[in-house]
């Protein structure tokens, strides 16, 4: 058995922030789950929900930097999987994508003020295009014992790491012991059909105890996992046959579970559904007609829930919209109903030992503690928009105001002032003889300098030079500026602009949450 140490800390969760080199993040990755999920960014769509009445809706954790998976002990404690926010090390080549990775993987406890406290952490963690973290996936307990399960492969890089993907026992003192490796299990064991994106070694979702063993979900290659403690992996279901993506898994009263599918981009409305595998691999479908699901959750009474991570869905990227995330509760074969709406990417559900809905989210779009957890009263009639009770965690703001949203598709703010053709101007052109020039350098993931202050209704001649090896752009939506920059080459455009404060950045795809922003003044 492998032991990997960590170092104490104090009990107390550190905010998990990387390293500035850790936000110079992929300029494209392609992978499995973590690929297939695109990037984030269209406004949200518009959804009719009913406004949160008295706790319907609940915080009970702020602060998680990409939770995934969250469980209770016998005690009532609630535990998560924080996947962290990968790390100063840059992996990859331009032709191949970009990822940073690290250790800031973490497993906590949710303390009474909802902030999460430090079980064990220095976990593995990498981070794909600055807005996708791969790490610790999902928690569960079987007898006393805590476990977790760790995918922080991020498509092939972390191959030689030393940690190996897959079930590991978190033992009193924070420490990790491996029960089993999966990743050379799956390498060694391929299913029958392989996806255009492939991954030998396969991407681990999610996690739940079924009886004496841990049953677990495996996206890439889509499969249903058995694992026993003492290491044996057997595969329960091949559901590899056109690429479907298993997520979230629940148990079925059958002794099986259920288990959710994210389906291939664009994430057609109504393409996703929810299955029964039976231990004999005896596949069902049991809910049809959903979207995009993440995870899902059933209750006592056998009631099934799902959430979806995006809906409204697009067949362009970036495919999905944030706030358009939602709960939904079966209520036939093909037919639900809504519980919660506007849910900022939900990536993880359960029904808690109060018999309430919880959900977690977001699945992606930040390397900061922004993530968090909410209470939602099933029993009330909804559904809820989440968005107010959502703010509230901190971090970014969720309001039904907030444009900023993550990705490289980003509405444009309103100026301070109102611009029109004859204050503000954007041309290609050389500017009149003594005009104002700025000289910026934009490279892997940055623009230098990041604060910018030129005289009003003056025109001024930016200058933006890309030091990088891959492709760049300059974009200030207010001003309707937007000038693309190859590698090795600078490009110019010249400004003319009202007072205010103008923000810019590079809107290529996962290249803004990586860091490629600035503030433009004008006074």
């Amino acid at each position: 058995m492998a032991l990997v140490e960590k170092e104490p800390f104090g009990g107390v969760l550190r905010r998990v922030t990387a390293p500035e080199v850790s936000r110079r993040a992929a300029l494209r990755g392609g992978l499995g789950l973590a690929a297939t999920l695109g990037f984030a960014g269209l406004h949200a769509a518009a959804q009719e929900a009913t406004p949160v009445p008295g706790n319907a809706v609940s915080l009970v954790a702020r602060r998680l930097t990409n939770p995934r998976g969250f469980i209770w002990d016998s005690k009532g404690v609630l535990y998560v999987s924080l996947a962290g926010s990968g790390g100063a090390e840059v992996l990859g080549t331009e032709t191949d994508g970009y990822a940073t990775t690290g250790l800031s993987g973490i497993v906590g406890k949710i303390g009474d003020d909802g902030n999460p406290i430090s079980i064990s952490d220095d976990l593995p963690s990498t981070t794909v295009s600055g807005e996708r973290t791969l790490g610790p996936a999902a928690v569960a307990f079987l007898g006393d014992d805590l476990y977790v399960l760790e995918d922080a492969n991020a498509m092939t890089y972390r191959r030689n790491s030393g940690q190996p993907d897959g079930v590991y026992r978190v033992n009193p003192d924070g420490t990790l012991t491996l029960v089993a490796d999966t990743a050379a299990w799956i390498s060694a064991n391929p299913t029958v059909f392989k996806p255009a994106d492939y991954n030998p070694e396969g991407e681990l979702y999610d996690m739940i105890t079924v009886g004496n063993a841990l049953w677990v979900t495996e996206s890439n290659n889509g499969q249903v996992l058995k694992i026993e403690l003492d290491g044996k992996i057997d595969r329960i279901a091949d559901l590899s046959e056109n690429h479907p993506l298993p997520t979230g898994i629940a148990p079925s009263p059958n002794g099986g579970v259920y288990v959710g599918f994210l389906t291939p981009a664009p994430y057609y409305d109504g393409s996703s559904k929810v299955v029964e595998v039976t231990p004999d691999g005896k596949v069902t479908d049991v809910w049809t007609g959903l979207t995009c699901v993440t995870a899902v959750a059933v209750a006592p009474d056998g009631t099934l829930y799902a959430a979806e991570m995006a809906t409204g869905n697009v067949d362009k990227r970036p495919y999905v919209a944030p706030d358009t995330g939602r709960v939904v509760r079966r209520t036939g074969a093909n037919t639900l109903e809504e519980v919660a709406t506007h849910i900022n990417y939900p990536v993880s559900l359960k029904v808690g030992p109060d018999g309430a809905i919880y959900v977690g989210a977001p699945a992606l779009g930040s390397v900061e503690p922004e993530g968090y957890i909410l209470r939602i009263d099933g029993s009330a009639k909804g559904p809820f928009d989440v968005r107010e009770v959502a703010a509230t965690a901190g971090g970014r703001d969720f309001s039904p105001e907030h444009t900023d949203y993550f990705g490289g598709v980003t509405p444009a703010p309103e100026p301070t002032q109102a611009a029109t053709p004859e204050a503000a101007t954007a041309t290609p052109e050389a500017p009149a003889a003594g005009a104002k020039s700025v000289s910026i350098e934009a490279g892997n993931f940055y623009f230098k300098p990041k604060d910018i202050t030129i005289p009003a209704n003056t025109p001024t001649k930016f200058e933006i030079k890309n030091v990088a090896q891959i492709p760049h752009n300059f974009s200030i939506d207010a001003l309707k500026v937007s000038v693309d920059i190859q590698p090795g080459e600078t490009s110019s455009v010249t400004i003319k602009a009202p007072k205010g404060s103008y923000e810019f950045y590079c809107n290529l795809p996962g290249h803004k949450a990586a860091g490629m922003f600035g503030t433009l003044t004008v006074s």
